[in-house]
């Protein structure tokens, strides 16, 4: 038996899914709907066992209107537990309410259907068709077989603080999940930075964060703590780092100081780290740093697959594969590009 950890090429945005024994299928993120879509179809999925949605940003979660029309696929043939990002679901209601505190002609179409949205995931929660979890360190941990799967961040304690100080900074209580099979792990990170970031190097334990694998978090952003993120790096130890980039974003993802500690991990004879593999072309593996500067965020005109889906597939003896749909097409891509990152070529500046 195997558990295979699929990161979908959903450009600048997260979705992976779980799958293990018995078709246990978990989600976590739903940064394209379509393409995740799409994927459960080619795959066989028959069912969704849990969904988690680390937090409430549009690449990681699509709007409460589109999440219903998604669930409805599924609802019937289960899907038992969700954990939805902190306020979604209360500020769709705040927003509902206000607006139709605004209007006198009555709600827009918009509106309706946001309306339909909220009252649908509340009548499903009263009939008990889903759970609706929230995601703290100490929630219900995910449990089928060998598979294992924890939230380790935020606590709950840390959420409210953030909330009441700066509820705008969603990366900051962004859920960081450990998935264990047997004697295999990963260290999925979501977006996570800032003071969610120091708070994980502060209060986890080293047997919480050595792993296999680690999902780079933010798609190839650098955070302002940056020593923080490679200390963290660090004490995970991964094998192998993914990242979840799109070759079109406008935030100048992958940034060359993320490259450059993943080098500097890569190339150290006391780190574990052989690989990093993104899942599009990014702008840093084909331009140089002096036209990168006259790009300034801009990414690449068109969509290109790098390493496409990647998926980690693993044994509970700790074993593990990477897996991609064409391997000679990553290796054909990546020879073909002057500045190739994982290669060690980049130009960073």
């Amino acid at each position: 038996m195997t558990c295979e950890v699929t990161f979908l090429a959903v450009g600048n945005a997260d979705s992976i899914v779980i799958c293990a024994e018995d078709n246990n299928t978990v989600i976590v993120d739903i940064g394209n709907v379509s393409r995740l879509k799409r994927w459960l179809q080619q795959n066989h999925c028959k069912h969704i066992d849990r969904i988690y949605i680390t937090h409430a940003h549009k690449d990681h979660c699509p709007q409460l209107e589109d999440l219903v029309l998604f669930l409805e696929d599924w609802i019937e043939r289960g899907v038992r537990e969700l954990f939805l990002p902190y306020l979604l679901y209360k500020c769709a209601v705040e927003k509902l309410s206000k607006n139709k505190e605004k209007s006198e002609v009555g709600i827009s179409e918009k509106q309706d259907r946001l309306k339909d949205a909220v009252e649908r995931l509340y009548e499903w929660e009263r009939r008990r068709k889903i759970s609706f979890l929230a995601g703290s360190r100490g929630a219900k941990i995910y449990q089928e077989g060998d598979l294992t799967i924890n939230i380790l961040h935020p606590g709950s304690l840390f959420v409210e603080k953030h909330l009441a100080e700066s509820r705008a900074k969603g990366n900051e209580i962004s859920l960081v999940l450990r998935l264990d099979y047997g004697n295999f792990s990963a260290m999925l990170l979501g977006d996570l930075e800032g003071a969610g970031l120091r708070e994980c190097c502060e209060v986890l334990e080293p047997n919480e964060l050595d792993a296999n694998v680690v999902k780079i978090p933010h798609h190839g952003a650098y955070p302002k703590n940056g020593e923080d993120l490679r200390t963290l790096l660090e004490r995970i130890d991964a094998e192998i780092a993914v990242l979840s980039v799109g070759s079109t974003n406008n935030y100048g993802h992958v940034v060359p100081e993320l490259f450059s500690l993943l080098c500097d991990l890569k190339n150290s004879d006391d780190r574990r780290l052989e690989q990093f593999i993104c899942t599009e072309v990014t702008r840093t593996c084909v331009k140089s740093a002096s036209e990168r500067v006259v790009m300034q965020k801009k990414g690449l005109t068109e969509r290109r697959l790098c390493a496409g889906n990647i998926t980690i597939a693993a044994e509970a003896s700790g074993k593990w594969e990477f897996r991609q749909p064409s391997p000679e097409s990553h290796e054909a891509t990546i020879a073909e590009f002057k500045y190739s990152a994982c290669r060690g070529k980049a130009d960073l500046g």
